[in-house]
Order: C-alpha cells, then structure tokens, then sequence
C-alpha cells in the first residue's frame, strides 16, 4: 500500500496536472469507487478543481467558488491515477503495466473524469478498495479529525508527543501505526524511524525517555522528508504520475534487509512481527 510519502508524492504531480481544470463530465463505471452516488457528475459538472490537499494519504480536491463540495480520494491497495492529454499518459499509485495504459477506460477504470480542455483523470482500482466520493465541509472536518498530527509538519510538537507517549501502554511500534495518534507513518517508515533514533520496536511506548522521544520525532519526520524529496519508497507497487519509481529503497537502512549487516554498529538485522506487521530492526543497537 503506498504510504504517505508515495501518496504526497502523486498529490503534488497530479496538483501541477489538473488544478485549473473544469470538469466536463464524470463516467462512473463501478458505483462503489464513487460511494454509490449517482448525482456526482450533475455536481461536478461545470466546476473548477481549485487545489487538492492531504491528511495523511486522504487526498482532498476543493473546487473554485465551492465551499461545500469537495472529493476525496483514497488509493488504498490498488488505486491509480491517471492523467491523460492527447497522447500523453501519466499515471501514480499502485504499480502500472502495459495493460493499465494499453486503453483508457480500461478493465479497471472505476471513473472517469473528463475536463474541458479534452483532457481526462481516470481513477482505476484493481480490488476495488479505493474511492473518490463527494463530500462537505463537514465531512472533510470529521475526516481530518481522525488524524494525528503528521511528523512532516514544522510545527510538530516534540513536548506533546513524548507527554503522550508516557500514556501508552502498547509497544512503540503499534503507537506510531495509529493514525489518530500521529498521522503518515506507515510500516516502512516507522521501522526506518526507530532505527534512527536508536529505539526497539517492541519497547512499550511509556518507558520511551524523553529525549528518546525527541530523537524519534525527529527522525520521523526527517525520513518521510527524505522520502518525498525522492518520489517515495517503491518496492513492486508504487510508480508516481511520471510513471518513475521512487528511489528511497536506496536509503533504507533496516527495512527489508533482514539478515545483513546493520549499517551502524554491524550487527545483523532481524525481522519479526510487531502489532502483526513484519518489522525490521538491530539487536545491537535499538535497545
């Protein structure tokens, strides 16, 4: 599944895409990718896509002159976008074949959305698990109050963190999961962060020091920074809307390299399962 960095990544790409682009028509070709909402395309008909933003890997478009009407997007497992004009195709999310892009719509094209200037944004979604529905202001503010504040931010607090973490009972991984905690993290990047700050894993998050708890603000923010700034973490399923892999695999230092040696002290890496995800780490020094 992307993480935030991948999705970041096609939130920026697809803002220099299709901002300033009015809408057309919408063809919706499996209700459940569109909330089973037959009176999208009259809504969306005639109106300007204004920005798109993002909480964690919800990416939110808002429309010109529309308070209340914005869509939500989520790519989920499988979801693509992708951006067409004329002949040229360009396409984010979960890894493209030569199918994906052989026609438009194709097999897994979910919805269509196609704009004034002739050119169009498809949303394709193999398992069906993504969506781009409509929704209020309301419900944008109810979406965004289910997230945590995100490391990446500048203003993170480092004091309001390690205060909470004294609250937590569960091991420190499973905290920075959850995403009403602190939002973005994901597998790759909470296990590239512990590394970091020298923290195990499976440590209960209230015996976390406070200046351990710094140290792993910190450095959370800093690998999701990273990452962004090279177009994300791509294993077999990520491909941005330039159709380029993103490169911070080059980066990693624990994840997936279990059974080599750690890039700090020597020791050699292991991999377990932590809040039944597969975690990667160094017994020598993550105490």
């Amino acid at each position: 599944m992307p993480e935030l960095p991948e999705v970041e990544t096609v939130r920026r790409q697809l803002t220099e895409k299709v901002v300033g682009k009015t809408v057309k028509a919408v063809e919706v070709f499996h209700a459940k990718a569109v909330a089973q909402d037959d009176t999208i395309e009259d809504r969306l008909v005639g109106k300007t896509i204004a920005g798109i933003d993002r909480v964690g890997k919800l990416m939110i478009f808002s429309f010109k002159s529309q308070s209340d009407l914005f869509l939500l997007a989520h790519l989920k497992m499988t979801g693509q976008f992708f951006y067409v004009d004329g002949e040229v195709v360009s396409g984010g999310g979960h890894s493209m074949t030569a199918a994906d892009v052989a026609e438009f719509p194709g097999r897994h094209t979910r919805v269509a959305y196609y704009f004034t200037d002739h050119s169009a944004l498809y949303f394709n979604d193999m398992r069906l698990f993504g969506y781009t529905k409509l929704a209020t202001a309301q419900e944008v503010a109810t979406a965004r109050a289910g997230f945590g504040p995100e490391p990446i931010d500048t203003d993170f607090d480092c004091g309001w963190f390690a205060a909470q973490l004294k609250k937590k009972k569960a091991v420190i991984k499973a905290v920075l999961l959850d995403q009403s905690f602190v939002a973005g993290l994901g597998n790759i990047y909470v296990d590239e962060a512990l590394w970091r700050a020298k923290v195990r894993p499976t440590r209960r998050a209230n015996k976390v020091t406070k200046a351990e708890a710094t140290a792993l603000s910190a450095a959370a923010g800093d690998v999701m920074r990273e990452s962004i700034a090279v177009g994300g973490t791509t294993f077999q399923h990520f491909v941005d809307t330039g159709g380029d892999n993103g490169n911070f695999t080059d980066y990693l230092n624990v994840f997936g390299k279990q059974g080599t040696p750690c890039p700090r002290c020597g020791e050699t890496i292991k991999k377990i399962r932590v809040a039944g995800r597969g975690t990667h780490y160094c017994p020598g020094c993550q105490k």
